[in-house]
């Protein structure tokens, strides 16, 4: 989806028009999200396995951030972010997303707006994780070990030992193995901070049991990956302390 197309289904609506107050779900500090864009982002939020209120106030949280920005959107951003938008909805073409937003009720300037919108909290996302990664890092250097570990959830508590041949597992009514590397702070939290060749459990983790070794562990180094995911964790953080703090009102209908 480029510029043109956005235009193109702006233009096939009403241009200019805006919801009022009457049409409001959500006031968040002094943000104030109508109805039709919340359905919006109802639908094109990404991370599932979030609370959604908490999501819509976190995105109000981040509207309120980018409201005086007034620098122009490039092309780049604003088709990243048209791009992203429809295939994240399955949308195939403009015929398409002109018929999406007419099921949503949208008016076209609404619809060209949010995708303007869209585009600038995207960049205030990836410069605010950008600004937060290197602290965030320095503060929190052993979450960001790369470690390679391989760990078994089971059904029941199996002997550690096994897992450096793993026929222990055959005595094992269900069990699922994994081995994998990853950054310490995106395993489970028993194995988060053990050092290296360290046998873990088996100990108590969500429905049965964890037991796991970790097979390598290297220190927190300030590479691109790292950083990146130090800022997405940081932006986390930043985005949880900033609902804490603010006011929200719903509006149920």
């Amino acid at each position: 989806m480029t510029a043109e197309s956005v235009e193109h289904i702006s233009r096939a609506h009403h241009p200019g028009d805006h919801h009022s107050r009457d049409d409001c779900l959500v006031r968040v500090d002094d943000v104030h999200l109508s109805l039709a864009e919340a359905v919006t982002m109802v639908r094109h939020l990404s991370q599932r396995d979030r609370g959604l209120r908490d999501e819509i106030v976190e995105q109000c949280l981040i509207k309120a951030e980018v409201a005086d920005d007034v620098e122009p959107l490039t092309e780049q951003e604003f088709r990243v972010a048209a791009e992203e938008f429809r295939h994240g909805l399955g949308l195939r073409d403009p015929a398409t997303t002109l018929a999406w937003v007419a099921d949503t009720g949208m008016t076209g300037g609404q619809f060209e707006g949010f995708i303007s919108g869209i585009a600038r909290r995207r960049r205030f996302r990836h410069r605010k994780a950008a600004e937060l990664a290197g602290p965030y890092l320095e503060a929190n250097r052993p979450d960001f070990d790369q470690v390679r570990a391989l760990w078994v959830i089971s059904s029941h508590p199996i002997n550690g030992e096994f897992l450096r041949g793993l026929p222990g597992l055959l005595g094992c009514p269900e069990a699922m193995v994994t081995l994998g590397e990853r950054h310490a702070a995106d395993l489970p939290a028993p194995l988060r901070h053990a050092a290296r060749d360290t046998l873990v459990g088996p100990v108590r983790h969500a429905d049965g049991y964890l037991t796991g070794l970790v097979l390598e562990r290297h220190p927190a180094t300030p590479d691109p990956a790292t950083l990146a995911a130090a800022g997405t964790a940081a932006f986390a953080r930043w985005l949880e302390d900033r609902r804490d703090r603010a006011s929200i009102e719903w509006h149920w209908l």
